[in-house]
């Protein structure tokens, strides 16, 4: 482990080793926030049936995990506090690699299994999972019954578009399309629209590497959108979640070729009434929870926004049973 270049000091990280590809060598990064002396003495004078669960965090399509202000809110807290950067993605993007591409999103059970026994089989945690890191980990909770202590998912990647047509005519033509193109973009390259409501540089209010989320999102990799669409079939397709589940979104989406100021406090990436539609099915102990002013990422809103998203978490996290 060595000392997370991203977030600096107090925070750690270490390479998981996946194996090879086409593209060659794959590896994930976890990341750990080190707990203060007082925290891991209080830690360990807590009595285990007290102990609030560790979060894992997981974060969403052409993105990586970098709110430090978010983590030493959970840590402070008291939860132990992890994040995960998935393969080909953020600090495990390597050299040749195409950034994000991946055929099935079963691969992730990889770095996901290996990131649970690092923070420890008798301690399953909460997966706080962003928008296509939602249905990732839906799906591996759905897989791997007993490892995930609940689900705190935001504004996750359930559906398309419009809702569940949209996808049934899209999925057979993307698949064959990405048989054909494999890891090369499907689609043109996105708009700034989102990018330019977020980060400092065109005007929002929060920096991050934009090498590692570029400002127009990386290109789609047709085998990639073809395994959303997959995960989400089989998402549907699967039973209930038998845990807590917290879906947070913004109240609207907002969409155009044009930016409008108005996508400053709106969903301009998802459909918010497809998402918690999908959502609504996930389980019998779902709360959903929309958020006036939020953006895609709940936690990167207008600090009225921010502030109602981490309250409503907090609120969450606080009704789970030890």
């Amino acid at each position: 482990m060595i000392e997370d270049p991203v977030l600096g000091a107090g925070y750690t990280v270490r390479r998981l080793d996946l194996g090879a590809d086409g593209e060659g060598p794959l590896v994930a990064s976890l990341v750990h926030r080190e707990p203060t002396d007082h925290q891991a003495r209080r830690a360990r004078e807590t009595v285990d049936r007290d102990e609030k669960p560790p979060i894992l965090v997981m974060h969403g399509w052409s993105d990586y995990v970098f709110d430090r202000a978010l983590l030493e809110h959970l840590g402070r807290a008291g939860h132990d506090v992890w994040g995960l950067d998935l393969r080909k993605y953020g600090r495990s993007l390597l050299p040749d690699q195409t950034p994000t591409s991946v055929d099935h999103l079963s691969r992730y059970d990889r770095e996901i299994g290996t990131a649970l026994r690092i923070i420890g089989a008798d301690r399953p945690p909460v997966l706080l999972a962003h928008s296509a890191g939602g249905l990732t980990a839906a799906l591996w909770a759905q897989r791997r019954p007993g490892t995930v202590r609940a689900l705190a998912l935001n504004s996750p990647w359930l559906e398309m578009h419009l809702g569940s047509g949209v996808r049934t005519l899209a999925q057979a033509p993307v698949r064959l399309l990405a048989e054909h193109l494999r890891a090369r973009p499907i689609l043109p390259a996105g708009s700034s629209h989102y990018a330019r409501a977020l980060h400092r540089d065109f005007g929002g209010m929060y920096d991050y590497d934009l090498a590692l989320k570029p400002a127009h999102g990386h290109r789609f990799p047709a085998e990639t959108l073809a395994a959303v669409l997959d995960g989400q079939t089989r998402l549907r397709a699967a039973g209930p979640l038998p845990i807590p589940v917290l879906v947070m979104h913004s109240a609207r989406s907002r969409f155009g070729a044009s930016f409008r100021e108005e996508m400053r406090r709106a969903d301009s990436v998802l459909d918010v009434h497809a998402l918690a539609r999908a959502a609504r099915r996930l389980g019998p102990d779902v709360r959903i929870e929309p958020i006036d002013g939020a953006r895609h990422d709940v936690f990167l809103s207008d600090a009225d926004a921010r502030a109602r998203a981490i309250g409503i978490l907090d609120d969450w996290l606080e009704t789970l049973a030890p």
